[in-house]
């Protein structure tokens, strides 16, 4: 029987459903329900998603990757929807953790899916962002216009320039024929033979113009930037008379420089084109079908955002809501694409950070590794519950919480050892009841003595409206009684197997 590094499907789906009860009652007591609800989709998504990522088949490692998106933006959604916005993240990624915990096995051959998908997807957002900056800040349109008012204002400032541009233009054109031709020859069908048509008849290149006419090419630009020489050579065409005025229309008119012009331009998105192929070819690698597969969340993560930012730009009160938002108050200044792309793309390089701090700080706090995803989910939703006791939650919801937490904790420790002795699709309900029901007890007796020193002991020592300041010590009291009789649940289950 090969080991397996996975709890069983009860014990897991047991510990998942009392960490969702607790996240669920944390958002009701600090009055952020819609956002922990956020939150609670979004770790339903990730740890389906990453399911689907073990399958061979591309088409579900895409909608493994999209779910994995989609749930990253549905935690990103958590953070913009109640208050504090980290409150509702933290629940979040420790509910990610602990369903991820009961899905999926914990193992370097589940991992590195998830992590190519993780790499590809965010690769993607990355990139996406940039350009959001770049098309929100104008960098495009200011270079372009710029490139473009020197270029013109240099080409147009006396017809010789515009003649001397019509050379360098037609040069240029003609040299980037050479290139382009092959290109356009590989992309369309074989019969085109472009480059018979085309290349092979006209054989002109920059390296057979002759000397003499780079020479007469530099003389004419030496002059042109001379102060003399454009109103020398305005006097000139005056002498001319008709010949003059016709050479005056014929180049200074614009429309050969701008047929030329349009010309280079189509070669030049023609070999950005090609650029651009090269480098989705080395992105995608050996495999495009599964590089696609992998990064198909960053993909349509990227063209929700580029949606939204379209439609802010005719809406402009979508931007301005958006802009209210408290992790989000930059949308005016970045663009609303930008800021949703940024954030998503900033999720999941969370969620790759969780999982290293699950390796390097819980894993040696644990018994096996392959409950780690419940001990990080457990210590969430103790500091969750810590967090909503300063928010204002009710004393019972915040020692449920602490009781659920350690029940995620047990229940999810005792799912992955018994998965790992005898594999997680056993039947292994009758026995992990039986513990369960233990933990359950154990949580709800430390909550009712910790009801019953609040409520009793609390107001003769000290006031009823300060029950925080002795918080601490009732949790501290939960945690010593659940841990002795945790403890000794489990020295009675070791001796009856």
């Amino acid at each position: 029987m090969s080991v397996n590094h996975g709890s069983t499907r009860f014990g897991g789906g047991l510990a998942s459903v009392v960490a969702v009860c607790a996240v669920i009652l944390l958002g009701v007591g600090t009055g952020n329900l819609v956002s922990v609800a956020a939150g609670v989709v979004g770790a339903v998504c990730i740890a389906l998603g990453a399911n689907g990522m073990q399958s061979k088949q591309n088409e579900r490692r895409a909608a493994g990757s999209l779910a994995i998106v989609g749930g990253a933006i549905a935690l990103t959604a958590s953070t913009g929807l109640g208050t504090p916005p980290l409150f509702s993240l933290l629940l979040g990624l420790g509910m990610t953790a602990v369903l991820l915990n009961a899905r999926v096995d914990l193992s370097s051959s589940v991992g590195f899916p998830v992590y190519l998908m993780l790499r590809r997807s965010t690769a993607v957002l990355v990139v996406g962002t940039a350009l959001g900056v770049c098309i929100h800040g104008g960098l495009f349109r200011t270079l372009g216009g710029l490139s473009g008012l020197v270029i013109v204002n240099a080409a147009t400032s006396s017809t010789l320039a515009m003649i001397i541009a019509l050379q360098i233009g037609c040069l240029a054109a003609v040299e980037l024929l050479h290139w382009v031709v092959p290109i356009l020859d590989d992309w369309l069908p074989a019969k085109a033979r472009l480059r018979q048509r085309i290349l092979e008849p006209f054989g002109f290149r920059l390296e057979t113009v002759p000397v003499a006419y780079w020479a007469f090419l530099a003389i004419q630009i030496i002059v042109v930037y001379s102060g003399w020489g454009p109103r020398w050579f305005a006097r000139l065409l005056a002498s001319l008379s008709v010949l003059g005025d016709v050479i005056r229309s014929v180049f200074g008119s614009g429309v050969l420089q701008a047929v030329v012009g349009a010309i280079i331009l189509f070669e030049l998105v023609i070999l950005a084109a090609r650029g651009t192929q090269h480098v989705i070819i080395a992105w995608m690698g050996d495999e495009p079908p599964q590089t696609l597969a992998f990064a198909a969340g960053g993909i349509g993560g990227v063209a929700l955002a580029g949606l939204v930012g379209a439609v802010s730009t005719f809406v402009p009160s979508v931007g301005s809501t958006l802009a209210t938002i408290e992790p989000w108050g930059m949308v005016e200044q970045l663009g609303p694409a930008t800021v949703i792309a940024g954030s998503v793309a900033g999720v999941l390089i969370l969620l790759v950070l969780v999982q290293v701090f699950a390796v390097l700080a819980v894993r040696p706090w644990v018994a096996l590794d392959s409950a780690s995803g419940f001990a990080f989910g457990g210590a969430a939703l103790f500091i969750g519950a810590l967090a909503a006791a300063e928010l204002g939650a009710a004393p019972v919801i915040v020692f449920c919480a602490v009781g659920a937490a350690l029940v995620v904790r047990d229940v999810g420790d005792h799912a992955a050892e018994v998965g790992l002795q005898i594999g997680r699709t056993a039947e292994t309900r009758r026995g992990e009841v039986a513990h369960a029901t233990g933990g359950l007890l154990v949580a709800v007796l430390g909550i009712g003595l910790a009801v019953g020193t609040l409520s009793f002991v609390g107001p003769v020592s000290l006031p009823t409206s300060s029950w925080r300041g002795y918080l601490a010590l009732v949790l501290l009291l939960v945690a010593v009684v659940s841990f002795t009789l945790l403890l000794a649940t489990d020295v009675e289950a070791t001796d009856t197997r």
